[in-house]
């Protein structure tokens, strides 16, 4: 039969009891000097994100310095509109907060651009600036200055760059009041550009009464108010026939002032 000496199991006793506390111990070595470690972490951390948020903080060494300022997307002048804005030179600290800057500089003053993108290429130091241009559908000439217009009725300035084929030009009387062209005035412009047919040498459209007038081949059309521009342009394509059909002699002046009413009138000014 087998029998414990008492003797002995008190004598191993002692030395799991502080075997249980030496581990013990340890433990709480281990997870002091992780809290520690991670306190230390947490405030390195946030004096780090100082430094990078704060430009009057950060050493030289962690500043990002430009080489060199590349502009692509589009050519002509409105490459010289864009180097004006462009506040820094090269071998400046640019921050992502100055370039980001730009961007919007660049997108709310220069309205030709569709697009801008402006970043930082932390690899070889160049800072790229990405443009677009709106697409102009015509062109429009007043007597100081002149316009480009897209699908949408956004006006902006004529950088003279050549675009091929040439673009439709409506010569304006009154003031652009607006960035932004009313409905009507555009859908006339369409219009007027697609009405190849018609021979017009030059159209006027007046902004201050809304109203717009040809000079044709065949002759002048007064055309009264914009309202029903397109409508007005097709009922003209069939006047024109007519007469030609009727042998009345050009030049013409017809008169589309009483429209509303049913009548366009034609006389031969020969």
């Amino acid at each position: 039969m087998y029998t414990v000496n008492k003797n002995a199991r008190k004598r191993f006793t002692p030395i799991r009891s502080k075997r249980q506390k030496a581990l013990r111990l340890r433990k709480f070595i281990i997870i002091l000097v992780s809290i520690v470690l991670l306190v230390g972490a947490f405030f390195a951390l946030k004096k780090a994100a100082g430094l990078i948020f704060n430009a009057d903080a950060r050493p030289s060494w962690l500043e990002w310095h430009v080489k060199k300022i590349n502009i692509s997307g589009e050519e002509g002048d409105v490459i010289y509109e864009v180097e004006k804005y462009i506040s820094f030179n090269e071998g400046d600290a640019v921050t992502h907060a100055d370039a980001a800057g730009l961007e919007r500089i660049l997108g709310r003053n220069l309205k030709e651009l569709k697009s801008v993108s402006v970043w930082r290429n932390f690899f070889n130091g160049n800072l790229n600036i990405k443009i677009k241009k709106h697409t102009p559908f015509a062109r429009l000439k007043t007597p100081s200055k002149t316009y480009l217009i897209e699908e949408g009725g956004l006006v902006f300035n004529d950088d003279k760059t050549p675009i091929n084929p040439p673009l439709f030009e409506v010569s304006l009387r009154g003031q652009i009041k607006a960035e932004l062209l009313p409905k009507e005035f555009v859908e006339l412009i369409k219009a007027l550009k697609a009405s190849a047919s018609l021979d017009i040498k030059e159209a006027s459209v007046d902004l201050e009464d809304s109203s717009f007038n040809l000079k044709l081949k065949s002759g002048f059309a007064d055309m009264g108010g914009i309202k029903d521009g397109p409508k007005k342009l097709g009922r003209l394509k069939s006047v024109l026939a007519e007469a030609e059909r009727r042998g009345f002699k050009e030049p013409y002046d017809i008169n589309f002032n009483y429209f509303d009413d049913g009548k366009i009138y034609l006389k031969s000014t020969t």
